[in-house]
């Protein structure tokens, strides 16, 4: 239920519910980074520790008969995620809300969902972006130098994708790793030979939100939360930052769930209510050997 402070004076508790409800349809499985995170939630917490463990050692010596073993000692390394405040808010005056006989509250309710939504996503991806491991596209010398043809290329995944399978990065269902791309560069990667279309997969695999298809040992998902990079490259050339990932790249950590909130009036006459969100939230790279980023020009990003 939505974060309710002084509003009995402008709304009934129906209309708050329906509000929520139009809230809550709208963020439903929106938030396309979260399909990906390891999570841990801890309300109110000021800080939180997600834990990462390593795998054991081969066993490749045979057991000796009436000899017992050395038991391993389980280790563990704590990656510390302090959430932070994110949220936002519109005004919505009584008058607006009659002229449109409450339209006015619903769609700021939608409105107010679709911008969490997009938040939260685009803090995933940042925290992606944060990390070190980066092949720039088609061998480009530097972001600087990237030109229009610097297209992501299948050596460019050969390369991404050995680099999670020789480090034993666990795969995500259909035994695919996962690439999440801005739709510029989506839009050349489906004139690829050997893209398979989403909706061609043969096997019973579950699709992710914004799932577009398949090429090269990867799921591919388009958002619009992966930053473009305007006039970054040579001339007038866009670029993108294109994240992929294995389990446990990414962590998400939450001390308050975010939520709808009401808040108001505060003007004399009862006319301004406060439609916004908050929550308190943290997401950061879990396990960098999870996370690559391929950084290209695409056909479509070219101010020309």
């Amino acid at each position: 239920m939505a974060d309710v402070i002084s509003t009995a004076a402008v709304f009934d508790d129906s209309i708050i519910e329906l509000m929520d409800q139009t809230f809550l349809v709208e963020a439903q499985d929106a938030i396309v980074i979260d399909n990906f995170v390891d999570y841990e939630r801890d309300i109110g917490a000021k800080s939180i520790d997600l834990t990462k463990f390593p795998k054991l050692d081969k066993a490749t010596t045979a057991l000796t008969d009436g000899t017992d073993i050395n038991r391993r000692v389980m280790s563990d390394t704590k990656v510390t995620l302090t959430p932070e405040e994110y949220g936002d808010a519109v005004g919505r005056t009584k008058l607006a809300s009659l002229q449109t006989g409450g339209k006015a509250d619903l769609g700021t309710a939608r409105v107010v969902s679709i911008q969490m939504s997009e938040t939260l996503n685009a803090l995933g991806i940042m925290a992606l972006e944060a990390g070190t491991n980066i092949r720039l596209a088609n061998g480009a010398a530097s972001e600087a130098a990237i030109v229009a043809a610097d297209l992501i290329q299948e050596k460019d995944l050969t390369y991404v994708f050995n680099r999670l399978d020789r480090a034993n990065i666990l795969k995500f269902e259909g035994d695919q790793y996962i690439a999440i791309a801005h739709p510029d560069v989506i839009a050349d990667i489906k004139e690829q030979d050997g893209f398979k279309d989403a909706y061609k997969y043969a096997n019973a695999v579950a699709l992710i939100r914004n799932e577009i298809g398949s090429w090269k040992g990867f799921r591919w998902v388009s958002t619009t939360g992966v930053t473009i990079n305007t006039d970054a490259g040579a001339g007038s050339v866009d670029t993108y930052h294109t994240q992929f990932i294995g389990r446990n790249a990414l962590g998400k950590a939450v001390s308050k769930d975010p939520t709808m909130t009401v808040t108001g009036p505060f003007d004399m006459l009862g006319r301004i209510l406060n439609i916004g969100w908050y929550g308190t939230v943290n997401y950061s790279i879990i396990d960098s050997d999870s996370a690559w980023m391929i950084t290209s020009a695409s056909s479509l990003g070219t101010n020309t």
